[in-house]
């Protein structure tokens, strides 16, 4: 259970992976190795056994010239085998063996191809022949003939395969040094040891680097899973950047960011809830509170109904104001919003909203200053223009001091065919330069104290949203003692 435990978490995995590619890759490069080399072993036990050819084959041909007999050659063949370790033969001109250190050959007939063995590059080793026994007697070895024998002629069959070398001249006999073909073969077995010494190096040094690794990519991991947990429980205020470009560092970084945003919107969520509740319950209470009054009947005459009635339909109007800012701000987050362009009257649409609010601008000594060119048109989606437009009007008539000015004005943009400008502009001088940004955030209120009231927070970002959707612009400036905003709408597509 503690086993399979360890190997589900990603740094077990890590190194088992590391150490599992380790070990592939020393199979691969071994395996290719002793490919490369497999020749060169091969071709290495032979030279081995073709460097005690010369002492042998001098030690024969001086036994020749004695005229031993084959039974003394026979002997000289085993004893020589014992003492250099290799197994000898001696046949006649026939190749029939007269001699064969482990007898097993012996009165047999070898029938073989030859392949000619030249010298190493560095002269050590003389040249000598290879002999290659057909299927029959021998097949299952290699023959080497000794150089020093001196020259032999072939003989050989109808087919060209060879029956025998010749001997000397004046030698009856010739020498050959047997090696079994398995043994070629496996020569390169020689190497697994080496590999092996390798592999024992080379595995606790992946591991060892393994761990690094994984250990320098889970860490961050951990500490992301640890930030998590955190905003689970409710904290955001978490900073895991690190100091890495790859991609954990860049995971790291985007991780943070979300947490911040997060954050964010968690706090204005709150803000969101805080306001809307304060902004429904005021109206709420006086609704409720004249509802009462009227209920119980405490109004004194049918003026006094009539006031309470005022007051009652200016809150509801209140209530459905806020409530409409809140069904448009979830429909354009939700995108549910749909875009209808078609030719609107600029003219026309300024005006209506601006006759919205003028009595009470003209009853608290406001200058109000409208120029639209006639005949003015944009192309936009009319209602939602309208929406945005009253917002910002709105936003000028609550926020203009007795006595101010506001100007709302409309032109064509020059160089460009359809595109249209409109500017809602008033006097806003308590308004500071590093304000102007956060006009545009969710749910900003300026200070009761200075601006003498407070709004939703949801015109001005609501009315920059609606302008964004139609493919246009709206910002706002500092302009002497006024603020000016800017909609600039696209022209037609």
């Amino acid at each position: 259970m503690k086993m399979r435990s360890w190997l589900s978490g990603l740094q077990s995995r890590l190194i088992v992976a590391f150490v599992g590619l380790t070990m592939v890759a020393l199979l691969i490069a071994g395996g290719a190795f002793v490919l490369l080399t497999r020749h060169d072993e091969e071709q290495r036990r032979l030279d081995e056994t073709a460097s005690v050819s010369p002492a042998l084959s001098a030690e024969f041909f001086l036994r020749e010239l004695r005229g031993d007999p084959p039974a003394d050659l026979s002997t000289f063949a085993h004893d020589a085998a014992d003492r250099y370790g290799v197994r000898l033969l001696i046949a006649d001109n026939a190749f029939k063996v007269v001699a064969d250190s482990k007898g097993t050959l012996e009165g047999k007939s070898i029938v073989a191809t030859m392949q000619e063995h030249e010298p190493m590059h560095d002269g050590r080793l003389s040249p000598y022949t290879l002999i290659y026994p057909e299927s029959g007697p021998g097949s299952d070895l290699i023959l080497l003939s000794p150089a020093l024998q001196g020259p032999r002629a072939r003989v050989t069959d109808s087919g060209g395969m060879v029956r025998g070398l010749g001997r000397r001249p004046g030698s009856e006999y010739s020498l050959y040094l047997a090696v079994p073909r398995q043994s070629i073969g496996r020569a390169w077995l020689g190497l697994l040891p080496t590999l092996g010494l390798a592999s024992v190096i080379a595995l606790p040094v992946a591991v060892l680097l393994a761990i690094i690794v994984a250990r320098y990519i889970t860490r961050p991991l951990h500490r992301l899973t640890l930030a998590t947990h955190q905003m689970a429980e409710g904290t955001f205020d978490v900073d895991v950047a690190m100091n890495r470009r790859d991609e954990v560092g860049q995971l790291a970084g985007a991780f943070s960011t979300m947490a911040e945003r997060v954050g964010q919107a968690q706090v204005e969520m709150r803000t969101l809830i805080a306001n809307v509740s304060h902004d429904l319950k005021t109206p709420l209470t006086s609704i409720l509170g004249f509802g009462q009054a009227l209920r119980s009947g405490q109004a004194a005459n049918n003026a006094e109904v009539q006031r309470m009635g005022e007051v009652i339909h200016e809150e509801a109007r209140r209530l459905t104001a806020r409530l409409d800012d809140l069904m448009y701000l979830s429909e354009l987050e939700g995108g549910q919003a749909v875009v209808e362009r078609e030719e609107i009257d600029l003219g026309k649409l300024l005006w209506a909203a601006v006759a919205r609010v003028e009595p009470d601008l003209r009853t608290r000594g406001v200058e109000l200053q409208i120029a639209v060119p006639a005949g003015l048109v944009g192309s936009a989606d009319g209602a939602k223009l309208e929406r945005a437009v009253e917002n910002l009007v709105e936003n000028a008539r609550r926020y203009t001091p007795d006595g101010g000015r506001v100007r709302v004005t409309a032109k064509a943009v020059a160089g460009a065919r359809g595109a249209t400008v409109i500017e809602v502009a008033n006097t806003a001088a308590d308004i500071e330069p590093q304000e102007i940004p956060r006009l545009f955030e969710r749910f900003y209120r300026r200070d009761r104290s200075r601006s003498g009231t407070r709004g939703s927070g949801l015109g001005l970002p609501i009315a920059r949203d609606l302008v964004e959707l139609q493919g246009g612009t709206l910002d706002a400036a500092l302009e002497g003692a006024e603020i000016v905003f800017r909609l600039r709408l696209p022209p037609p597509k």
